[in-house]
């Protein structure tokens, strides 16, 4: 029922079918788990294979207007220079908001890219039209955001995700274009501590070692969140771009112990990956972020629609055509969910993975990333290429959770709200 587990210079027993956990009298811990194990393990079970969409990821052109070495989507996409109208964002917005309506819930369309703000007068226009029956989100480079457009999104509580890679300047702007680094320091100036925005980092072996300057930089910026995430190898090219695992590992639990010293001083800067790990091990099914569950969001909670209409289980299967679910504009969003290219990635469970079957950790890292996985290894049933990443991270993450210093990561109201028990 429960194993004993080695991190690092301490031990723990684990059930890894809950991820419950303790240390102390094992005696005493077999006797209270046993009572509460079969609920656990519903909780476990109901919130890993929870079918409701909550989210579409919209991409309202095919165009942009960077060259990310990395890109996760493949060429052919990029060159169609597909252009979403007016009338066909609303089509799906209309068909979203009767589909979560029907489900009871007010669900999210999160415009991505390619770049969508080459698309901005429609995708605003949208925003402006159906923001009282939908909450919106924008991920973008942020190289077309006007003051004006910062204005907009905050009059209307858009959560925004802008990209920034270095405090570096010419690392950034190799990675991301000639002028970006300044332009989004000109935007986060606009901002100006935004609640709703966070900045996405991909990790690189080009920036890998300036994580913690990051954590800074966004902080001095009056940034409260930051994602920071290994870049994906869907595509040829971004694979080179994979860092070391292990040593991405130390460099991002550096960019951890920075946040935490900088969330001493008395203003919050939290990364968002590191904290749905901590979710992961005291609270599983409080989870936000939906890569390191298994099976992942893809799919199941939400899906991710191209300029032309196509349906995917996520962005990063985009052009995998043997994925595709349908057309939004000609398949409802029922049977988009329900299609049996999807069923492909929601049945992918790391109990399926010969490498990841007897993990201890497994409910907690999930190895991603399935589409990742297809593109470089030829099959989802593989452990991730970051498996070491995560063990050392997660290792970190006990660490802290047993050393009482959880609560520079997550907020205790948020806990206390959802299990009435901390």
């Amino acid at each position: 029922m429960l194993e004993d587990i080695a991190l690092g210079d301490f031990n723990i027993k684990i059930d890894p079918e809950s991820s419950f956990w303790a240390t102390g009298d094992n005696k005493r811990i077999e006797a209270f788990y046993s009572g509460i194990r079969e609920e656990l393990i519903k909780e476990m079970k109901d919130f890993r294979f929870n079918r409701e969409l909550i989210l579409l990821y919209v991409n309202p052109t095919d165009r942009c207007n960077a060259s990310c070495p990395y890109c996760y989507l493949p060429s052919k996409i990029k060159t169609r220079q597909k252009n979403m109208s007016y009338e066909e964002l609303a089509e799906i917005a209309e068909k979203a908001i009767v589909y979560f309506e029907e489900k009871g819930i007010k669900g999210s369309i999160v415009f991505h890219g390619s770049e969508p703000l080459l698309n901005k007068e429609n995708i605003f226009k949208i925003i402006e039209d159906y923001n009282d029956n939908i909450n919106f989100g924008i991920q973008t480079n942020g190289f077309l955001l006007t003051e004006e457009d910062v204005d907009f999104i905050k009059d209307r509580a858009v959560n925004t995700g802008i990209s920034l890679d270095s405090p570096d300047r010419k690392i950034n702007d190799y990675l991301r274009g000639e002028g970006h680094h300044s332009k989004i320091l000109e935007a986060l100036d606009w901002f100006d501590g935004y609640s709703a925005l966070n900045v996405v980092t991909t990790i690189t072996g080009y920036n890998m070692t300036q994580l913690a300057d990051m954590i800074e930089f966004l902080h001095s910026h009056k940034v409260s969140l930051s994602l920071m995430n290994p870049v994906r190898g869907t595509q040829r090219a971004s694979m080179a771009f994979r860092p070391d695992p292990l040593k991405i590992a130390g460099e991002f639990i550096k960019a951890v112990d920075k946040s935490i010293e900088l969330t001493k001083t008395g203003r919050r800067i939290v990364i968002g990956d590191f904290a749905n790990i901590i979710l992961g091990i005291v609270a599983p099914a409080a989870r936000v972020l939906m890569c390191d569950i298994s099976p992942c969001g893809a799919g199941r909670r939400f899906f991710a629609v191209s300029a032309e209409g196509s349906s995917y289980p996520c962005g990063e299967f985009i052009g995998m055509e043997e994925f595709s679910g349908g057309n939004v504009f000609s398949d409802s969003i029922g049977k988009i969910s329900s299609s049996e290219n999807f069923r492909k990635v929601m049945e992918r469970t790391v109990e399926g993975i010969d490498e990841c079957k007897t993990c201890n950790l497994r409910n907690i890292c999930g190895s991603p990333c399935p589409a990742e996985l297809y593109s470089s290894e030829g099959s989802m049933y593989r452990k991730s290429y970051y498996c070491d990443f995560y063990k050392k991270v997660v290792e970190y993450a006990f660490r802290m959770i047993i050393n009482d210093d959880i609560w520079y990561v997550l907020r205790r109201s948020a806990l206390i709200e959802k299990y009435k028990i901390i």
